[in-house]
């Protein structure tokens, strides 16, 4: 993840999930809001529908967290814009992106003997049309156990958990998956920090419902208000494209209540 903005405005350290995918067990303080936007790309991902590579973009990636308490996290994210570009049977198309809610409990604080244990649950609403494979149109739920723990200069962070997805071409049937989420991050300095990860589901998967699995790896940079990130992304599943890049900012909105 290689990141170009810093910024020089004081403000307390942050939990940042960007550019990964895999989420922290800890939680901010309450009446924090926090806003992320970003953008996705890889290349050669198959057409779901005809198993043809396209290139695929994501932007802009939206998302807003709010903590009512200082154990709690609600968040929306919005895809502003789903686009295939060289599609060998659609050309360049394009759609509006899904719409994801989540909540985020953390039951146990992080001590020296114990990880930070938090419960995770989200629904995904679709809004992007299946007719040109640029997504399932079908609901999506998850939820996981998250865990956080400091060891020596690393953070690192494990989800597991159960998603399931409505099928795209078998009406009234559903796909179930282990959705889980490995990662590692590790200060540089007071303004920077490398980040990897390996997430994704695993499963039986159908067209427009499969097992997918990514890793990422970059860095972030700020320790102010404002961050910036980027990440190197590579799919191992035949459902995922090749290479791609994701970059994004992350701005408090506000600091606490």
């Amino acid at each position: 993840m290689t990141a170009f903005l810093l910024t020089s405005v004081a403000a307390p350290a942050i939990a940042q999930t960007r550019p990964l995918l895999t989420e922290e067990a800890t939680t901010a303080p309450a009446g924090r809001i926090v806003l992320e936007a970003g953008a996705d790309a890889i290349r050669a991902e198959p057409n779901f529908l005809t198993g043809h590579a396209r290139d695929r973009y994501d932007l802009p990636v939206l998302r807003l967290v709010f903590s009512p308490a200082g154990n709690v996290e609600v968040d929306v994210e919005w895809v502003g814009r789903v686009m295939a570009r060289n599609d060998p049977d659609f050309g360049n198309v394009s759609d509006w992106g899904d719409v994801t809610l989540r909540a985020k409990v953390r039951l146990a604080e992080e001590t020296a003997g114990r990880p930070a244990l938090a419960a995770r649950f989200g629904v995904t609403l679709p809004e992007t049309s299946f007719g040109n494979g640029l997504g399932p149109n079908t609901l999506r739920m998850a939820a996981q156990l998250l865990l956080t723990k400091t060891v020596g200069g690393l953070v690192l962070h494990a989800n597991a958990g159960l998603g399931l997805q409505d099928e795209v071409l078998r009406p009234h049937e559903q796909r179930d998956f282990l959705v889980y989420g490995v990662a590692a991050a590790h200060e540089l300095g007071r303004a920077a920090a490398l980040a990897a990860e390996v997430a994704g589901r695993a499963g039986k998967g159908a067209p427009g419902a499969e097992a997918r699995a990514e890793a990422r790896a970059g860095v972030r940079l700020g320790r102010g208000r404002l961050r910036a990130d980027a990440a190197v992304r590579r799919g191992l599943a035949a459902a995922d494209g090749t290479w791609g890049l994701t970059a994004g900012l992350t701005w408090v909105v506000r600091a606490e209540r």
